[in-house]
């Protein structure tokens, strides 16, 4: 019974704490980190039907002194994403997954068309333009970062 007692005890302190606490990740501007990583110009593509794909772009200000490095994506509005590049084989443009993007100390990174990109595959429903999105980007060393995006044509 006493174990009771101690968590609805703990329980009471926090529901009263004036303190509020921003989770890790969270697009609250005043996140420690917020001066450290800046996203700037996101937002995904149209699906095409059978409306199983699609892809999102953006940029990323690293004002660090450390490289960051993009580990992974996740959203709710797709069952599987992955982080992509082009590379040239055979004379041709060719969509790659990679396992890692490195948004350099000091310098940017961008997710363009033709070039590094973030790829959803099995969506939830079609992707319409004006559509909000919220993908998170999962880092190496440093926490979840969850942006929110408009989808465009």
């Amino acid at each position: 019974m006493s174990s009771l007692r101690v968590l609805l005890l703990l329980t009471l302190v926090i529901a009263c704490s004036d303190e509020i606490v921003s989770p890790v990740g969270s697009d609250d501007s005043q996140s420690p980190y917020s001066e450290v990583l800046e996203i700037e110009d996101a937002r995904a593509r149209t699906s095409r039907p059978p409306h199983a794909n699609s892809a999102a772009f953006m940029t990323l200000i690293n004002n660090g002194n450390e490289d960051l490095v993009i580990v992974g994506v996740k959203t709710p509005r797709a069952k599987v994403a992955e982080l992509h590049t082009m590379l040239q084989e055979d004379d041709k443009m060719k969509m790659r997954r990679v396992e890692r993007l490195v948004v350099p100390s000091k310098g940017e990174l961008e997710l363009k068309p033709g070039a590094d990109h973030l790829m959803f595959f099995e969506l939830d429903k079609a992707w319409r333009i004006g559509d909000k999105l919220k993908l998170t980007l999962l880092f190496a060393k440093y926490p979840e970062q969850t942006v929110t995006l408009e989808v465009e044509k």
